[in-house]
């Protein structure tokens, strides 16, 4: 059994600058309990309309990969798929630009997808998005952010030679604790010296699995709760995303 569940929230910056919501994330469970496909997205804060293109692009990679994956496909060939599903939304990316008459950098986003398949686990990465897994009693980073060369580089999916240059591997084991965020939680709960995941921010939210009452949307809803408290805008004014996806 898959459990998941997740909340993107306004950070107070953009509250104070009447700007929407920039983080947006979307998942699709396969039939038959295969696994799962889900989508982090981070909008620019330069781009005009960066809440469409962290938006579209969530939402358009997870169902492109929902239609063309299959279960039996091998390692190498899903990796090229996700790849494969990165240029795909940069050219629907290239398309609503066209349609609302803008630059695609107005619609600059980050992406980080999450595909899980019975018993192997595959990413994809453009941007400063982040993922970590439980192995064990381990808490570690699964994707880290990209860097660039300089300080200031950006890595954005509607950038064609950003997807070009983007991550896309398979992970090193099954996690069956993951979350996927974006880098306004990620400065909340990964040291920046070493790396090191907080596993006191984030066991309680994996522990919310082992209720037998789970219920997605009422954890989602307290989820969204503990993003806009006090406590973590004290610490990040940034927008906020965080998905949690757990395997029973």
């Amino acid at each position: 059994m898959i459990k998941v569940y997740g909340a993107s929230v306004i950070g107070t910056s953009h509250i104070a600058s009447d700007a929407p919501c920039h983080d947006a994330h979307y998942f699709q469970l396969l039939e038959d309990d295969l696994g799962i496909i889900a989508a982090v997205s981070d909008g620019m804060g330069s781009a005009k309309h960066a809440e469409v293109g962290s938006s579209l692009a969530a939402n358009f990679v997870v169902d492109y990969l929902v239609d063309n994956l299959e279960d039996t496909t091998e390692d190498e060939v899903v990796l090229e798929l996700i790849k494969e599903a990165f240029i795909k939304t940069n050219e629907r990316l290239q398309e609503e630009a066209d349609i609302t008459e803008v630059d695609i950098k107005d619609l600059n986003a980050t992406l980080l997808v999450i595909v899980s398949l019975k018993d192997r686990q595959f990413y994809g990465q453009v941007g400063d998005c982040t993922a970590i897994g439980v192995d064990g009693e381990d808490y570690r980073v699964i994707v880290e952010q990209q860097r660039g060369e300089y300080a200031n580089a950006t890595f954005s999916v509607c950038n064609l030679q950003s997807v070009e240059d983007g991550v896309y591997e398979k992970c090193d084991t099954f996690y069956k604790r993951i979350a996927m965020m974006s880098d306004g939680v990620e400065s909340v709960s990964i040291s920046s010296k070493d790396n090191a995941v907080s596993q006191l921010f984030f066991e309680p939210f994996f522990r919310v699995f082992e209720n037998e009452s789970f219920h997605p949307e009422s954890v989602s809803k307290a989820l969204e709760r503990f993003l806009s408290s006090e406590r973590i805008n004290k610490r990040t004014d940034d927008d906020k995303t965080l998905l949690f996806i757990g395997f029973e």
